[in-house]
């Protein structure tokens, strides 16, 4: 059975978003391009919090469970290890893209769900 494919603009949709008390107050924008070709997956993800632009770029090999693609990174911190997870959910025929993401360790203990609505085409 075919996956779905992520690839595309997407525009983050903030009044949409489950946001951490950490994390809502800071986000004012936000977009993610995403080139899904398999057996990878390139995520670029551009915010402005808190006036200031933060970029976060990755490439993975896609993990799938179900039509969900799942990403999970443990990275040091100098409060030990922080675990970052990603489930990346296709939504409204394809539409609407739901991140959830879930911090752990290092003194963070968060719960995100980012909404993007995929960009019109020109």
């Amino acid at each position: 059975m075919r996956k779905p494919d992520f690839s595309g603009e997407w525009i983050l949709n903030v009044e949409a978003c489950a946001l951490s008390p950490a994390v809502a107050p800071a986000v004012q924008n936000g977009s993610a391009r995403i080139d899904h070709r398999e057996p990878t997956v390139s995520v670029h993800l551009h915010f402005t919090m808190n006036g200031e632009p933060v970029d976060v770029r990755f490439e993975r090999p896609s993990n799938w469970t179900g039509d969900a693609l799942e990403f999970t990174d443990t990275v040091p911190t100098p409060n030990g290890d922080l675990t970052i997870s990603f489930r990346y959910e296709l939504r409204d025929s394809g539409r609407r893209l739901r991140a959830a993401e879930q911090l752990r360790g290092a003194g963070r203990e968060q719960d995100n769900v980012w909404v993007f609505d995929r960009a019109a085409s020109t």
